[in-house]
């Protein structure tokens, strides 16, 4: 069953899995576990058994498909299956925490490494910080504030970077 972006976004959570029961050898039970993962891309659980009893080693946990896609070619925000309209300015600081994951960074570094201008204080990172949070709650707030340092992506948040 194929859902749209529209179905997905309208609905929590997905769950998909797979059971697939065999009369042969657990060894073969791994092997195919292991292909039918990779050929899922991690999206589904997996579950193989061998004579009604589950295979060694076959359960995989269910991965969520990712909140939120960013696009850097087209630098489009993708959030939940719809487009997120985001400024030059909010996408570049976005794609620059999330391709430095879990790494803090000064407010100061941040404003040197994206803004074109140097001209205001490092406060303007805080309402871009500000209006971009805005633009992801309540679905997602990967951004965390280093109280008396500055900024973090974090790196389990559900975000591709494509």
């Amino acid at each position: 069953m194929t859902t749209s972006p529209e179905q997905r976004a309208a609905t929590d959570v997905i769950h998909v899995g797979i059971r697939i029961d065999l009369v042969s050898r657990a060894a073969d039970a791994a092997v195919l576990t292991a292909r039918l993962a990779a050929a899922l891309d991690g999206v589904a659980s997996v579950e193989v058994s061998t004579a009604g009893r589950p295979a060694p080693g076959s359960h995989l946990r269910l991965v969520p498909d990712p909140v939120l896609h960013i696009e850097t070619g087209a630098r489009r925000v993708v959030l939940f299956g719809r487009p997120l309209e985001l400024t030059r300015l909010e996408f570049d600081l976005l794609h620059y925490l999330r391709a430095h994951p879990d790494r803090v960074f000064t407010r100061a570094a941040l404003k040197s490494a994206l803004w074109p201008r140097q001209d205001g204080n490092d406060r303007t990172v805080d309402v871009h910080v500000r209006k971009l949070r805005a633009k992801l709650e309540p679905h997602l707030d990967p951004i965390t504030t280093v109280r008396g340092v500055g900024y973090r992506f974090e790196g389990s948040a559900p975000v591709t970077l494509d």
